[in-house]
């Protein structure tokens, strides 16, 4: 595999202790968050979906399969990969950690390609559960990347939902503040297409306060989410009204300035926002769906975050980035997603395996990784000073 350089497995004597424990510590997997993961404003698994393309084949996979493997996996957190690998200022790649060795890995053009790829094939979102009846119902005003991607992730949670939108079309930003020579016409119309396939229910041209009131809405939906002009920033609160319905973000104060032709120029501003507001409609779907399920909001912590000097740099292949700004071809996403490191999370390289002595590592199927026989271990810590991604630890 591209990932790794050639290596055997090293013959390595018994030590002088006669066997003799040569340490109390224990080997113990500990996994690391990646920077890139969390530096991605929705959470995305973006360590995930490159492994998933950099070995498609140990996984007996397909070239194409890997493709639609990490889309799904992008879906899991963001339904617009094509657009963010057009306008997303990309954070994953300015704190990744191949940065310190040799260029960090194209995450946005790679995830462009992914995109334009579901797109091409005309793959489909695909709900975790069928549809149960008597489901909540919750309206979403403002049919923007924050509006659309919580009725996105709503949908996938059960909920029956209705985007309410002024303008004729729906996209907010995505189609009215940023030109098609940027986010192609194909491009936005097969993303916002493949969350209404999910059965959200669009109405376009419709005001609320002149052709539907807050009060209707009240009446007739458990959860409101006020998802207008969210690239002024605004604040999102979500508040649980008297008649036990929920409300997320804030009416404006003024009417709504409803655009009616698409921009030929593009604020780099509203370029930057784009990402975050996906990001927000997926933490107000959350909220919103805890409330309507009475639980507690799922806690978004995650493990440390593991930096390049947590990395052993020179045990990876030295691989330049592909670098351009034409759209990827496939023999480029698969040897540039190659250069992941997998950083805090086990790739099956069989380091620990090989410079075992002790024989205390067994191989798992692929994608369980190893198993640890702890009674056979001395507490050397070859493995945790041999692992390259920074997986193991002496505990």
């Amino acid at each position: 595999m591209a990932l790794f350089k050639e290596v055997k497995k090293p013959v390595l004597r018994p030590t002088a202790s006669g066997g003799a424990e040569v340490s109390a510590g224990r080997p113990a997997y500990v996994a690391k968050t990646a920077p890139c993961i969390h530096s991605c404003p929705s959470g995305t698994d973006v360590r995930g979906w490159l492994v998933a393309l950099a070995q498609h084949e140990a996984w007996g996979r397909t070239s194409a399969q890997a493709f639609e493997t990490a889309w799904r996996t992008i879906l899991e957190h963001n339904p617009f990969p094509a657009v963010c690998g057009r306008v997303c200022q990309h954070p994953c790649e300015l704190n990744c950690n191949r940065k310190a060795k040799d260029g960090a890995v194209a995450v946005n053009r790679l995830e462009r390609f992914i995109g334009d790829f579901a797109i091409a094939q005309g793959l489909r979102a695909r709900l975790p559960h069928p549809p149960e009846p008597g489901v909540a119902k919750v309206a979403v005003v403002g049919a923007g990347p924050a509006g659309l991607a919580a009725a996105y992730h709503l949908a996938r949670a059960g909920c029956a939902v209705t985007v309410i939108e002024a303008a004729p079309l729906p996209g907010g930003m995505m189609r009215y503040r940023i030109p098609r020579r940027v986010i192609p016409a194909e491009v936005l119309e097969g993303e916002i297409g493949n969350i209404l396939q999910l059965g959200v229910a669009l109405h376009t041209g419709c005001v609320v306060g002149r052709d539907v009131s807050v009060e209707q809405l009240q009446k007739d939906y458990r959860a409101i989410f006020f998802a207008m002009g969210l690239q002024k920033a605004a604040q999102l609160e979500l508040r649980i009204s008297d008649d036990a319905g929920a409300l997320a973000g804030m009416l404006p104060s003024e009417p709504p300035q409803i655009p009616d032709r698409e921009p030929e120029e593009s604020e780099p501003r509203v370029l930057n926002m784009v990402s975050p507001a996906i990001a927000q409609g997926q933490a107000v779907a959350e909220r919103i769906a805890a409330f309507l399920e009475q639980r507690a909001v799922r806690p978004a912590g995650r493990p440390a975050v593991i930096r390049s000097d947590r990395v052993k740099l020179d045990w990876y292949a030295g691989a330049l980035r592909v670098d351009g700004d034409a759209p990827m071809a496939e023999a480029e996403v698969l040897k540039e997603a190659a250069r992941c490191m997998s950083c805090g999370m086990c790739m099956d390289c069989e380091t620990c395996w090989m410079y075992c002595s002790k024989n205390c590592f067994v191989k798992l199927p692929k994608g369980e990784h190893y198993k640890i026989k702890l009674d056979l271990c001395n507490g050397c810590g070859k493995c945790a000073e041999s692992c390259p991604c920074g997986y193991i630890e002496m505990n």
